[in-house]
């Protein structure tokens, strides 16, 4: 490595010297290595504890006054399971939002359900006095239905069975 040293014959110096730049810039990487890490440390250590005395909120199935209206393919409606006519189950759901203080309502519509039927049912609902309407999605192939015969009951709810007591 030799330095030129211009003379007057030929001019100025037409190259830049980079040594102290390449020295600035590694001494830069280098502090910037070393802080990273206490930089990384700070921020976890400034997290919030984790909250371990609430207990987590019930799965949506164990909510008994959810109000779940299911539209089948056939254009058929549910409510919470129970099928019924346009009209009857706008009067269940007029009553079960009276009592309660947020008016939301879920719909779960079939993949194959006829989309004019939905935003008939969504209207439906929203007549009957529900604030909010969501859309619920919640198999992939359209809302459960009852076999022919089968009673929903949902233990502890007003109405239902009183669930079995098993012996011994």
């Amino acid at each position: 490595m030799s330095i030129k040293v211009p003379t007057s014959a030929q001019g100025g110096m037409d190259e830049i010297n980079v040594t102290p730049l390449i020295d600035v810039v590694l001494v830069l990487l280098i502090i910037f290595m070393v802080m990273t890490p206490i930089t990384v440390r700070k921020m976890a250590s400034n997290l919030p504890p984790p909250d371990t005395e609430e207990p987590p909120p019930p799965p949506p199935d164990q909510v008994p006054d959810q109000l779940m209206v299911a539209v089948y393919e056939d254009g058929k409606i549910a409510l919470n399971l129970k099928e019924g006519l346009d009209e009857d189950l706008m009067k269940e759901i007029t009553l079960r939002l009276r009592s309660k203080e947020k008016k939301t309502v879920f719909i779960d519509a079939a993949p194959n359900a006829n989309y004019g039927r939905v935003v008939q049912v969504m209207d439906l609902v929203r007549s009957a006095g529900a604030e909010n309407v969501g859309l619920a999605e919640l198999k992939e192939e359209g809302p459960a239905r009852l076999a022919p015969g089968q009673v929903l009951s949902v233990p502890g709810a007003p109405g239902a069975a009183p669930a079995p007591v098993p012996a011994g």
